[in-house]
């Protein structure tokens, strides 16, 4: 279907959406009044829109003034700068920017039609043959380590039980899409894509378009556990960039922001064409039944000792180096108090009997990964690794996997850690661990044993390609998740209708 074709259904049906969304308790002012529809990459080519695009790119590429919103420079600027990643609003803001960026391709172009496509990688991992060639007046090229993302892809985040969204919530949405497929895909294509430059292609774009797509099939067809406007999760603006800023709340319905998607379904299967390369068919099986949880190396312990107020460590390990080959960190469990700690935490909150908190006030448990850095050799990206909490030592790994993963680490999330501490300084990587422990058996906290699974794609480095100055495992004052009750939306929100 072409847009011009969409166009006027789209026109009658945005206009109808703004009358009915006016009128919603808790909404945003809501000035859009046009729903435009944003299509798979495959089929915008074929549009009369795709040479707009090409056009658009083409300028803002040549244009070297970063201060301008013409300039690609302005936008990786803006990502740098204001990026919510690893916290929350990591979907609320990327869909601000969308948002502003889809609004200055028009003005660039001079086509007030045109519109971001996606790229559905679950139906064909291969980036799309446009960007891969290497012609000198094609403004799509740029060097890029991997050109199919297979290996980046997961289903856990459209898993029925994934009922809750926010960041801070048990068992949500937003921290899960981002670990993956967000963040591998970064790190799998590698290069700039690999970096919080990643602006500066395109493909950033169709990637963060299919991401923001994939939460709205998500969250159909009653919103699921997203906040309603009136929630104070709501309140404020997002600032995307120096002088551009949006209400929080106009970011709740992608139509709120006049956008809708050709396809709005969650994946239900990954790629089947993958599955036949072997290369890949390797990759996925590296926690199958012959391997079970990786070798334990040979890292100097560290021991139990206050982290800051609130914040303890029970022991770690330092000087770490992450190579092609998986690894497991053991973290012993030195202290009977720290283990019964343990034991009183692997509850979740929810299900936590009332006083069941450690009398110290302990309430929560992270591991985190401090001082954490890309070396030389893993700057190009390729890879990534998953990382695990007590990974079965034996059998199909792979069959209970999901259960005991933490998240994932690659150069992506390393230089925005490293953005985040003060601009380049000792970046700093924590992932909440209450849950997987809660999914632990009961004698299982006299030691504990973090995994890194190294996922590659068919160019990756080999050698240290990450370094870890300490592994450690927290206990922490703080409380895991919010326990605050659902506010279910009102009967005419968007979701509901």
């Amino acid at each position: 279907m072409s847009l011009h074709r969409i166009s006027r259904r789209v026109f009658i049906q945005g206009a109808a959406s703004a009358l009915a969304l006016s009128s919603l308790p808790g909404r945003p002012a809501f000035a859009q009044t046009t729903v435009r529809i944003r299509p798979e990459w495959q089929e915008f080519r074929s549009t009369t829109e795709y040479a707009s695009l090409i056009d658009a790119i083409r300028t803002m590429r040549a244009n070297t003034n970063a201060g301008s919103r013409s300039s690609l420079q302005y936008w990786a600027n803006a990502h740098v700068n204001y990026g919510q990643h690893a916290i929350p609003y990591f979907l609320g803001w990327h869909r601000a920017y969308l948002y502003y960026f889809e609004q200055q391709l028009r003005i660039v172009s001079g086509n007030n039609n045109l519109v971001l496509p996606y790229w559905d990688y679950y139906r064909n991992p291969q980036i799309p043959a446009e960007f891969t060639d290497p012609a000198r007046d094609n403004p799509l090229y740029l060097p890029r380590t991997n050109t199919n993302v297979f290996s980046a892809l997961t289903l856990s985040p459209f898993n029925p039980s994934i009922w809750n969204f926010q960041r801070g919530t048990s068992n949500a949405f937003e921290p899960l899409l981002e670990d993956a497929p967000h963040n591998p895909v970064h790190n799998i294509i590698g290069g700039i894509m690999g970096t919080m430059q990643a602006p500066h292609d395109l493909l950033f774009f169709l990637h963060h378009a299919n991401v923001d797509r994939l939460w709205h099939a998500w969250a159909l067809p009653d919103g699921k556990g997203i906040p309603w406007t009136s929630s104070p999760y709501w309140s404020g603006s997002f600032r995307v960039s120096a002088d551009l800023t949006l209400p929080r709340s106009q970011c709740y319905h992608p139509n709120w922001v006049g956008t809708d998607y050709a396809d709005n379904t969650t994946p239900t299967a990954l790629p089947a064409q993958a599955l036949k390369k072997g290369r890949i068919m390797r990759v996925q099986a590296q926690l199958g039944r012959q391997r079970g949880r990786p070798p334990v190396g040979d890292f100097a312990a560290t021991g139990p000792r206050a982290i800051a107020a609130g914040r303890r460590s029970i022991g770690g390990a330092r000087d770490i180096g992450l190579t092609e080959n998986s690894v497991s960190v053991q973290v012993p469990v030195a202290q009977d108090a720290d283990s019964r700690r343990l034991q009183t935490l692997a509850v979740r909150p929810r299900e936590r009997p009332q006083g069941a908190t450690p009398a110290d006030g302990y309430k929560s448990v992270v591991v985190v990964l401090d001082n954490i850095r890309m070396l030389p050799a893993g700057k190009a990206g390729g890879f990534y690794y998953k990382v695990y909490l007590n990974l079965p030592e034996r059998g199909d790994a792979a069959a209970t996997a999901e259960g005991h993963l933490l998240g994932t680490i690659g150069s992506f999330e390393i230089e925005a850690a490293s953005h985040h501490a003060h601009h380049g300084g000792a970046a700093q990587i924590t992932f909440p661990a209450t849950d997987v422990l809660a999914n632990l058996p009961a004698d299982g906290f006299r030691e504990l044993t973090v995994s890194l699974v190294r996922v590659s794609g068919n160019n990756s480095p080999k050698g240290r390609a990450i370094a870890i100055g300490e592994m450690r495992v927290e206990v922490s004052t703080e409380e895991a998740y919010d326990l605050t009750p659902h506010v279910a939306p009102p009967a005419n929100s968007p979701y509901r209708r």
